[in-house]
């Protein structure tokens, strides 16, 4: 079974799921994705200071996937990143398709628009 978490608003509040994320990520059934917005190496750097094995875990970054796809993206001068809100929308159910992600643990209710009728969205706050 593939299951993937969030960071922002799921992983980074919640010890119940950071621990439930390990546990799972030990179990050679399951095969844990991380799912974020920041680019990979800044996910690694937060996942790490939460105590999570970056090791057990894929990590799927939301702004290096859409850049892949060549979707046009900007920083702002706080470091965020930027697209055009329906890529950005689109892309955490793009990711569950090409990875066949079986369910997904996210405290954003809008990215459950788009996900793929194979992807358990499970809101998390």
């Amino acid at each position: 079974m593939h299951i993937a978490f969030d960071v922002h608003g799921t992983l980074d509040t919640d010890m119940v799921i950071r621990d439930f994320v390990s546990l799972l990520s030990y179990n050679p059934d399951f095969k844990i994705f991380i799912i974020s917005g920041p680019p990979t190496e800044q996910i690694k750097k937060e996942l790490v200071e939460l105590g999570i094995n970056i090791e057990k875990v894929q990590i799927l970054s939301v702004v290096d996937y859409l850049k892949s796809k060549n979707i046009s993206m900007y920083q702002d001068k706080k470091g965020t990143w930027w697209c055009n809100e329906e890529s950005w929308w689109a892309s955490k159910g793009m990711i569950c398709a090409e990875y066949e992600i079986d369910m997904i643990f996210d405290d954003k209710i809008r990215y459950s628009h788009d996900m793929p009728e194979t992807t358990k969205f499970i809101s998390w706050k």
